[in-house]
């Protein structure tokens, strides 16, 4: 099993949060989660922060799109061989009365250095989420490079985040960040598919309760589901969070139809997957207009988790590779201010997800990625092992619910 490293402690109390703004967002809004942490304003100060999930603020915005406001570090322990995958969530409350015309962007950024002050990043952000409008979660996430000779040097690897964007510029904003740590040599063997499956989405079920279901107001709290059909009722603002397993050899389909909504202007509805370290997996989501009743979308994975996917030629099919818990996000953006109140009634949806497969049986025991603590309710777990695959179909929704998954190197 993956030895975690020895963490020394910090020196000191952590530091107080800066106050966040006045008044608490409303309970249809992204909510952060996590245990509190002060990010330091140098390399220097950066705290020593353990793989799992984290809450700092992020005191001001940029004056223009894509210009920093605060910036803060952190570090995390390292070996030869390791990489960190780190992602941060941030989220602006809904704006009373709408939308400005005008969009305010909000985004992150989010990089990896060396004590040296050396860029150790092996792949470029990815943001997930309206960030032009500043409407809702706003995820990035980045993996750094391998480290040792042939990679990045040291034994602590240090995550910069960055507020970048005018949205909401003066009000201190909290921002979620959740570490993981990818053991050295994780085997994966060639893609599940070379051409990335074309899916129009779920077959069509009923639900089994037709009272809306009570989503998770955080990636981090998340509401557990199994696949089936959930009644949702969204208001503009609002995020709905939801996560099952999907482990190696299973692909996630998706269906949204429209049971009611507003005749006039309901605004529109995002969908957007993501894996155990908040990246976005493809399934044909993204952003669209809600339509009337009976208005149907759909989509599912590029292609079968698998951890050779990471070989891909393709982006989508790229995404698929990463078992465990997949968290479905779902957003009803804000209308315009302005416009006729009307549309903000609610709209009640149909939300269907089917896993499709069984859980790979040419899997070996393996070793995991190391994600910590990534969950705020009970039962969070570091560290797993199972003993081949049959264990999977038996305890998935356990380890989805613990916060750990097996990564299992294929037999060459």
């Amino acid at each position: 099993m993956l030895a975690a490293p020895v963490l020394p402690a910090l020196a000191g109390p952590v530091p107080e949060l800066p106050v966040l703004a006045e008044g608490e967002p409303p309970a249809i809004a992204y909510a952060a989660q996590g245990p509190e942490v002060s990010g330091g304003a140098s390399l220097a100060e950066a705290p020593l922060l353990e793989p799992g999930l984290h809450r700092d603020v992020l005191e001001r915005g940029g004056a223009e799109s894509g210009e920093d406001g605060t910036v803060k570090y952190y570090r995390i322990a390292v070996e030869d061989g390791q990489r960190v995958h780190a992602a941060a969530t941030i989220a602006a409350p809904p704006v009373a009365g709408g939308l400005p015309e005008e969009s305010t962007p909000l985004t992150l950024d989010v990089s990896f250095l060396t004590a040296g002050g050396e860029a150790c990043d092996d792949t470029g952000r990815t943001d997930v989420g309206e960030s032009q409008e500043g409407d809702g979660p706003i995820t990035t996430t980045a993996v750094s490079e391998a480290m040792g000779p042939d990679g990045c040097a040291g034994e602590e690897l240090f995550v910069k985040v960055a507020r970048e964007g005018p949205k909401d510029r003066e009000d201190p904003l909290p921002v979620e960040l959740q570490l993981a740590v990818q053991p050295a040599g994780l085997g994966g063997g060639a893609p599940a598919l070379e051409e990335p499956l074309e899916d129009d989405g779920a077959r069509p079920v009923a639900p089994e309760d037709p009272e809306p279901l009570e989503p998770g107001r955080s990636i981090a709290d998340a509401t557990e589901v199994a696949p089936g059909s959930h009644v949702l009722e969204l208001v503009p603002g609002e995020t709905a969070l939801l996560r099952l397993p999907v482990q190696e050899g299973q692909r996630l389909r998706w269906r949204t139809e429209i049971v009611s909504a507003p005749e006039d202007e309901p605004g529109q509805l995002s969908l957007r997957v993501l894996d155990a370290v908040r990246a976005p997996v493809a399934v044909n989501g993204g952003r669209s207009a809600i339509g009337s009743a009976g208005t149907v979308r759909g989509g599912g994975m590029a292609a079968p988790v698998d951890l050779g996917n990471r070989a891909s030629d393709q982006d989508s099919i790229r995404s698929a590779w990463l078992p465990g818990t997949h968290t479905i996000q779902m957003h009803r953006m804000q209308r315009t201010a302005g416009a006729d109140p009307a549309g903000d009634e609610r709209v009640r949806l149909i939300l269907t997800l089917e896993v499709e497969g069984d859980p790979a049986d040419d899997a070996a025991e393996g070793p995991v990625l190391e994600l910590g603590d990534i969950r705020t309710g009970p039962g969070t777990a570091v560290v797993l092992r199972l003993a081949g695959a049959g264990a999977l179909g038996l305890v998935g929704l356990a380890l989805a619910a613990a916060g750990a998954f097996v990564l299992r190197p294929r037999r060459t």
